[in-house]
């Protein structure tokens, strides 16, 4: 029998090599095209399922910190320093926690920043300290000055920002601040005020003269004219006539400090008493003489 050569039986070979690939390349059509369909009605369910299930990883990691509430890591007690003027309602409601609560579950930074939100916070630092305690640290406002405008009075800080919903009437001790730009301005003030103590503590209210320059007001009574530069050296030049003439022991009402080499004392109108005085031009007149008969 001759022998087939490849000429004669590659032709036997092709067909069926080629129907074997045909029917390769229509399975892997059809799973494509299955794929797709899946891949499409699984997109379908899950936009409509999606906040579902977000729901439910939510409780089943609710469950998990109750879990562990349950096993010992529950807040227990919260302890705050740096408190003086923030009222502990204020921290409660802020903090928003209740004893037994899962620490786990407790967000840290959002307390913050609900603490930074009230009006006597500049600074809050939380921390968990495991088992069960909630450590809070606050940098509170420092009263500055009382700022008063036309229409009321403000607590200011030392940034001159204003302490809000602060009863002003706790703070009369305070040095009154007048002037539209006086918040800005009074912090440079009192440090230049505290370089002369004693003077410092007679210093009752100060306003701000055309955005310039400084009065100062001692002992509710006189008023100090600071020049709008050097107003260092002229405080200090009060402060040694004070020690050497006890100026301000006498009936001045006003001294002026803006000519640098000399003080200008303008003394107090005393009221005059108008009986008094017309007591002793009466006096003063001559009297009449006496005529006998």
């Amino acid at each position: 029998m001759p022998r087939l050569s490849a000429a004669i039986r590659a032709p036997r070979r092709r067909p069926l090599r080629l129907a074997w690939l045909a029917r390769r390349h229509v399975a892997i059509a059809a799973g494509a095209a299955m794929a797709v369909t899946l891949a499409g009605g699984a997109l379908w369910v899950g936009a409509d399922a999606a906040a579902g299930a977000k729901t439910w990883l939510r409780e089943r990691a609710e469950d998990g910190r109750r879990a562990t509430a349950r096993a010992g890591l529950a807040v227990r007690e919260i302890v705050v320093t740096g408190r003086r003027h923030t009222t502990p309602a204020e921290l409660v409601a802020a903090l928003d926690l209740r004893s037994g609560e899962p620490m786990l579950g407790f967000d840290g930074a959002a307390a913050r920043a609900e603490l930074e939100r009230l009006p006597w916070i500049k600074e809050a630092r939380v921390e968990r300290q495991f088992p069960g305690t909630v450590r809070v640290h606050l940098v509170e406002r420092t009263p500055l000055v009382l700022w008063q405008t036309r229409a009321r009075h403000a607590v200011l800080d030392a940034d001159g920002q204003e302490i809000r919903g602060t009863d002003p009437g706790a703070f009369a001790h305070l040095l009154v601040v007048v002037g539209s730009d006086a918040p800005e301005h009074a912090r440079d003030l009192l440090a230049l005020l505290a370089t002369e103590p004693d003077l410092k503590a007679r210093a009752t209210a100060a306003v701000r003269v055309a955005a310039r320059r400084w009065d100062v007001i001692l002992d509710g009574e006189t008023r100090i004219l600071l020049p709008e530069q050097q107003a260092a050296a002229a405080w200090a030049r009060l402060a040694e006539a004070q020690r050497r003439d006890a100026l301000l022991e006498r009936a001045v009402s006003q001294i002026d400090l803006r000519v640098q080499d000399r003080i200008t004392v303008r003394p107090v109108v005393a009221a005059i008493d108008a009986p008094a005085a017309a007591a002793s031009r009466d006096a003063a007149r001559p009297r009449p003489a006496i005529r006998a008969n």
